[in-house]
């Protein structure tokens, strides 16, 4: 996952699947005050004009008069492309990127980071070591130890929502009010 033989994106968002908050990297050699590495908010990047797209473009999907039945069982994954997509905008956006077809920034990489599985295991200099190979040569080394600092708080945050979430559906699936089913014990009558 960290290898250094790949070119690293312009821009790298790590996130973290149960918190509101995640980071943004913006390496791009182009960016005028030089690199940044920016704590950024879900809620600055689901507002009104996030809902008011997706839903214009939701509309569009269902709407179509030449859909078919294929189609229409295709609309799950085109919806989640448009949100995909809304929310890059958005937080392409929040960066104050400019990506109108005549910008330099227009043809910039973005990669993405989820903090998930065993990348929350990461100790301390293991982290160290991973974002020195992804960004090593792009930032420098105050905002790299920055960077190491957020994300393991972010890490850490991360892994006490896992689980506490992981004890609500433990709860609810004991306490009857989870929707999901699971058999605890099953006798096969052999």
């Amino acid at each position: 996952m960290f290898d250094s033989d790949r070119q690293s994106a312009d821009i790298t968002l790590c996130i973290f699947p149960h918190l509101r908050e995640f980071i943004a990297v913006d390496a791009r050699e182009t960016r005028p005050n030089g690199p940044v590495v920016l704590t950024l908010s879900i809620s600055n990047i689901l507002g009104e004009d996030f809902y008011s797209t997706v839903e214009r473009d939701f509309s569009k999907l269902i709407r179509r008069k030449d859909i078919g039945f294929l189609e229409l069982m295709g609309i799950p994954q085109q919806v989640e492309a448009v949100v995909r997509s809304s929310s890059l905008q958005r937080i392409i956006a929040e960066l104050g990127i400019n990506v109108t077809a005549d910008s330099d920034d227009a043809n910039g990489t973005v990669g993405v980071l989820f903090f998930a599985g065993s990348l929350l295991e990461f100790e301390y200099s293991q982290l160290s070591d991973a974002t020195v190979k992804l960004f090593g040569d792009k930032l420098p080394t105050e905002m790299l130890n920055q960077l190491n600092e957020q994300l393991s708080e972010l890490i850490g945050k991360e892994r006490s929502a896992l689980q506490m979430a992981t004890r609500q559906d433990l709860s609810g699936l004991i306490s009857g009010s989870s929707a999901a089913y699971v058999t605890i014990w099953e006798n096969s009558g052999n």
